[in-house]
């Protein structure tokens, strides 16, 4: 079996679910997980870490031998597992939940703020 080729399938697989998963774009698996940033844990950034640096010793066989195939099958199924977890729709509508509390509640401060100084300035 060819390791350099297996790696490569691997990071592919896991850059295609990041990006179905977590709307990240990337050329690359490595540039997918730089533009995921705080997106992902950092126990995954360390196991993405583990297939980057095997998928960069892949154009020298001798160096190939220092890749260790159970740390990044163990890598590749952490990080698998993970993204199988996240439901992209859950993530949209949490996000819009978020927002909108966020709106909701700078009006009800600037509201808030608004009759303290009618009160203040002796409007009311």
């Amino acid at each position: 079996m060819d390791i350099e080729a297996d790696i490569a399938t691997k990071a592919e697989t896991l850059r295609k679910a990041m990006h179905s998963k977590l709307s990240i774009k990337g050329r690359s698996f490595a540039g997918a997980v730089r533009r995921a940033g705080r997106l992902l844990p950092g126990r995954i950034r360390r196991q993405a870490d583990v297939i980057i640096k095997a998928q960069e010793l892949g154009g020298h066989p001798k160096l190939m031998r220092m890749v260790d195939q159970k740390a990044v099958d163990a890598a590749f199924k952490d990080i698998k597992g993970y993204l199988a977890g996240i439901d992209p729709a859950e993530r949209k509508r949490s996000w819009w939940l978020k927002w909108t509390g966020l709106n909701v509640l700078n009006v009800l401060i600037v509201a808030v703020c608004f009759v303290i100084w009618l009160v203040w300035s002796g409007t009311i």
